[in-house]
């Protein structure tokens, strides 16, 4: 070996965690865009079960008038009697891992009805979803009407 270099064991070592942490960090933010993907069927159609499981139980919720919504809210509200919602997509979606911490960013376009009355949303969202005991939870969240024209 030469003097100053590094016994060929610890690079090859090296290399390997790398490799590992970045099938982790890879697991971690396809987990996320699942999760990100299934809320919102999960919304639509209205899926209180969903929420059951992946949602936890310290859940905020901040609507786009201020209100905070608990998770009991957030489920008491995708399963409201006579709530027909069409199906959307998120889009403009971004994803940070921060650790055990992932933030989610993006905008959604609701349009549903509740009884015979018509709403529709145009909304930018941030979910926060932290790792607890080895699976990711939605802890929060927070939405804003999008500006007209924007």
């Amino acid at each position: 070996m030469r003097p100053g270099s590094a016994p060929r064991w610890r690079i090859v070592l090296a290399f390997a965690v790398l490799i590992v942490a970045r099938r982790t960090v890879a697991d971690d933010l396809d987990e996320i865009v699942r999760l990100n993907r299934e809320i919102t069927v999960a919304t639509w159609t209205g899926d209180a079960v969903w929420f059951e499981e992946n949602v936890a139980d310290d859940y905020v919720l901040v609507t786009p008038s201020g209100v905070p919504y608990t998770k009991r809210d957030v489920i008491r509200e995708v399963s409201t009697p006579g709530l027909k919602m069409n199906p959307y997509e998120p889009v403009e979606v971004q994803v940070r891992l921060y650790g055990d911490s992932a933030i989610v960013v993006g905008r959604i376009m609701q349009r549903f009805t509740i009884g015979r009355v018509r709403y529709a949303n145009d909304l930018r969202y941030t979910s926060v979803y932290a790792k607890r005991r080895g699976r990711w939870l939605l802890v929060g969240g927070h939405t804003s009407n999008v500006a007209v024209g924007h």
